[in-house]
């Protein structure tokens, strides 16, 4: 029993990952940004979206979040309403900030995802 929940505490950190979606060095905090999306498991959210591009880079499943370069960036994202079943795919494209962190923000009824929004935290 207490194996199992080591097991899925850890599965659930890795599913929390940040991905950076650039090449070279880390850039220090203040000059990198850094956009969420929700978990990878949603422990029964009615709407879930899910990072799958950051500019030409996929995200991989297991990250929630990803660290980018300032400037414009290109994000492609899935919306999933639950109710439902429909999954509906979006790009977003924004001028981001150094040192700032964002959060994708759906618009959704309980039937269907109408649009996704970036928000600065």
């Amino acid at each position: 029993m207490m194996r199992m929940l080591v097991s899925l505490a850890a599965l659930a950190c890795t599913a929390c990952a940040t991905q950076r979606a650039y090449p070279g060095p880390a850039l220090p905090p203040g000059e990198r940004v850094i956009v969420h999306a929700d978990p990878v498991f949603s422990a029964g959210l009615p709407v879930q979206l899910r990072l799958r591009r950051a500019g030409d880079r996929v995200v991989r499943l297991r990250a929630s979040s990803v660290e980018l370069p300032p400037g414009r960036q290109t994000l492609l994202v899935d919306c999933r309403v639950q109710e439902s079943d429909t999954t509906r795919r979006f790009v977003v494209e924004a001028e981001l900030e150094a040192g700032a962190e964002y959060r994708l923000v759906a618009q959704a009824s309980a039937r269907y995802c109408d649009a996704v929004e970036l928000v600065r935290r």
